[in-house]
């Protein structure tokens, strides 16, 4: 299957990086590699694809991820990693920033943030961006993980569910104990 026209350079210049692309939804990338900053790796390629709308998850090799919607003025950011819960940013940039602009890198609030009380939870309006992309869920689809390169998701995936838990098997019969042989007593 064939990648979004507008996003072939971005996934040949990912793929020199020596990442692993996959394209689930049209106009949504994920990314996965070696690396210990998924948030850094989704703003930098959202900020290659310039003005074009861009979705993308990058999901290092603790599975750590980070999503970034970007469709100009909106820019969402969320990011998990390890157990701790996710945590969202919408923002709204000038013109004159892009999403790989210093400020967002470092993770630092700005004055372009969409702030919300409990911090660093969903709005309805970060939510509507997500849907633009037709992503219904955060975490990345499981079945795009250390996908073949230049290659769609699974179809399971492209739905935003998670494929089937796999099958496990029956279990097997514990062998019975061992009898132990009764030695006859001696006596003198």
């Amino acid at each position: 299957m064939e990648n979004t026209p507008d996003l072939a350079n971005l996934i040949d210049q990912l793929q020199s990086e020596e990442y692993d692309v996959t394209e689930p939804l049209p106009g949504v990338l994920h990314v996965t590699g070696r690396f210990s900053n998924p948030e850094r790796i989704a703003l930098r390629a959202a900020a290659e694809a310039g003005d074009v709308a861009l979705a993308v998850w990058a999901t290092s090799h603790h599975d750590d991820w980070a999503l970034v919607a970007w469709d100009r003025p909106d820019l969402v950011t969320i990011t998990q990693k390890g157990a701790t819960p996710q945590r969202w940013r919408h923002r709204r940039p000038p013109a004159t920033l892009r999403p790989d602009a210093q400020t967002f890198l470092e993770g630092a609030s700005s004055p372009f943030d969409i702030v919300t009380r409990p911090k660093h939870q969903p709005t309805d309006a970060a939510r509507e961006v997500l849907t633009r992309f037709g992503i219904t869920d955060p975490p990345p689809p499981a079945g795009c993980r250390r996908s073949s390169r230049r290659r769609r998701c699974p179809p399971y995936a492209r739905a935003g569910c998670r494929p089937p838990p796999p099958s496990r098997p029956a279990p097997r019969a514990r062998p019975s104990p061992r009898r132990r042989r009764s030695r006859p007593s001696r006596s003198r």
